[in-house]
């Protein structure tokens, strides 16, 4: 079917809809991962769908922003991010708010992707936002809240991949690379092609210890004894073995409380968007090849809205965990309670039976006339 019909039946490619039994298993998947935020006294909120386009002006977000000129002749955009609007929020609205702030959201984000099977426009985003709270302290506690959302779906083998940009950044500082350059070695070391790494620094002349040890960057990976190779390699520039220093210090908090066995070490992490500037991690498990939620350190972010406040969060993909709990055989149920059927032919007393039913906390179907429908 092509052609207006065809626009009448079906979806635009990069969004979704889903109905009955796998809309019931994403709502319980969104229960339990609300839970733990819940239980971890973060206070729900509920952001506006659209906003200023300034607000999503930053370069990471601003070139997959869907914009449209109201009514009025602003500017505006339909969120592509929670993170953004929540540190507009806070600088604003809770202005009056003593720090720290707690807050998590749950819903849908809208982000231009170029087309390629699977990549999604619409996405259900779950996360956290810890706005104002010593930095190690905060850290920690959202990793801590990321892994119980994890184990209460069931997830098995779950990691949290951490890195800090920090490391990344301070190398980029101490030889003075210009942003494009900066740019592109980023690419590189995202991607672990440690020649193209050289091959860019070398085009710029870029040499020496500090250029070798960004070189290595993307290979310091794997468990917690990277951290310790990572101090050495990085020790010829201060704020790249502050950046390792701090992430150590999370991870050995992770080991006593217990997470150590889920934590793994990436020193070559680089986000995509452009104002971490701490911690960073990634959420990976096996059945899924690629990531199902992060995020990190944004501590100059609340600054742009007037309110300089250190913050991290995290957030988890619904459409990805659904997936990866599938891959794992450990869905959550997607049949609904039984329902009483109630029917007859006087109408006003059938209907009288269903709400008393209801009353008592049954599932009912009303079926009242469906002979005569029939």
């Amino acid at each position: 079917m092509n052609g207006p019909s065809h626009r009448l039946v079906q979806v635009p490619p990069g969004v979704q809809c889903f109905v009955g039994a796998e809309a019931r298993r994403r709502r319980r998947i969104e229960e339990t991962v609300v839970s733990a935020f819940e239980g971890w006294d973060y206070e729900e909120i509920i952001p506006p769908l659209f906003d200023y386009a300034d607000v999503f002006a930053s370069p990471g977000l601003a070139a997959r922003t869907y914009s449209f000129v109201g009514r009025d002749g602003s500017l505006l955009a339909l969120r592509p991010d929670f993170t953004s609007l929540l540190a507009k929020i806070a600088a604003g609205r809770l202005a009056d708010r003593p720090a720290p702030i707690r807050l998590y959201y749950s819903g849908e984000v809208l982000r231009y992707e170029p087309p390629k099977a699977g990549r999604q426009s619409e996405l259900f985003q779950m996360g956290l936002e810890h706005l104002g709270g010593p930095r190690a302290p905060a850290d920690a506690e959202i990793l801590a809240v990321a892994g119980e959302c994890l184990e209460s779906l069931g997830i098995t083998g779950w990691v949290l991949a951490l890195g800090h940009v920090g490391a990344f950044h301070g190398l980029v500082r101490a030889l003075g690379l210009p942003q494009t350059v900066a740019d592109l070695v980023s690419e590189r070391v995202e991607a672990k092609d440690a020649e193209g790494v050289r091959a860019a620094l070398s085009a710029h002349g870029a040499s020496g210890e500090v250029a070798e040890a960004l070189v290595g960057l993307s290979a310091l990976a794997g468990d917690r004894g990277a951290l310790a190779e990572g101090a050495r390699a990085l020790a010829c520039c201060p704020d790249a073995a502050r950046a390792v220093a701090e992430l150590r210090e999370v991870a050995d908090a992770l080991e006593v409380a217990g997470l150590g066995g889920h934590v793994a070490i990436d020193l070559g992490e680089v986000r995509g968007l452009d104002y971490y500037t701490g911690l960073v991690f990634r959420v990976y498990a096996p059945g899924l090849g690629f990531e199902v939620g992060g995020g990190g350190r944004y501590d100059t972010l609340l600054a742009r809205f007037g309110r300089p406040m250190p913050a991290v969060g995290f957030m988890l993909g619904l459409d990805r965990l659904a997936l990866l709990l599938e891959r794992q055989q450990a869905l959550p149920p997607g049949e609904a309670v039984a329902a009483d059927r109630v029917d007859g032919e006087a109408l006003g007393a059938a209907l009288a039976v269903a709400r008393e039913t209801r009353a008592s906390g049954r599932r009912v179907r009303f079926d009242a006339g469906a002979k005569e429908a029939r």
